[in-house]
């Protein structure tokens, strides 16, 4: 009886079609915490008091990868190798509120604050112990160096870049037109 407005079966008939509202996320202005920390999980998260190291950092989105952590089931079709198909536990993200770097000296959870060394590059400090928390050692992936990078057949050299090919007038398209057939370029 979705015909009575008031009744359970018409709230759920307007509901069918439509989405949950999500609010937009708003990106954190400073990220404490970057790819490579060991962190623990804290608050009411199922998986709290666990550690590991961090995969990935969505920062569109406020989330984080964590090895080991929030990990779901995923089934892979099968294959010629695995003809019944294989299950695998893959790491899921989750917000970043619920992760909490760990405190070198005590292998325990901190809050951070931020303080210059001696050559004037902000450091990551621990507020209950004190100690300096490095961060992660981030490698490229393209290439080591750039002056060691070489040009492929994909790359634009650089004399074709610095090419002018276009250049400004204050003529419009006709008179320009009409211009050059003044000059003889037809």
């Amino acid at each position: 009886m979705s015909s009575h407005p008031w009744s359970r079966a018409a709230r759920q008939a307007l509901l069918m079609g439509k989405k949950k509202f999500k609010p937009p996320v708003k990106p954190l202005a400073r990220w404490d915490i970057v790819k490579g920390d060991q962190v623990t999980v804290v608050g009411g998260h199922k998986d709290a008091g666990k550690e590991g190291k961090v995969l990935e950092v969505i920062r569109k989105k406020n989330l984080v990868l964590v090895e080991g952590v929030n990990l779901r089931q995923k089934r892979f079709a099968p294959t010629e190798e695995q003809p019944n198909g294989v299950f695998t536990q893959m790491p899921v993200p989750f917000p970043v509120e619920k992760v909490a770097l760990i405190d070198p000296t005590d292998q325990l959870p901190c809050e951070i604050t931020y303080k210059k060394n001696s050559e004037g590059e902000p450091e990551r400090v621990s507020t209950r112990s004190g100690s300096i928390i490095p961060k992660p050692f981030w490698r490229r992936k393209d290439f080591e160096v750039r002056a060691e990078y070489k040009d492929s057949v994909f790359d634009t050299s650089a004399d074709v870049v610095a090419k002018v090919t276009y250049n400004p007038s204050v003529l419009s398209f006709e008179e320009n037109v009409l211009r050059g057939m003044e000059n003889g370029n037809q």
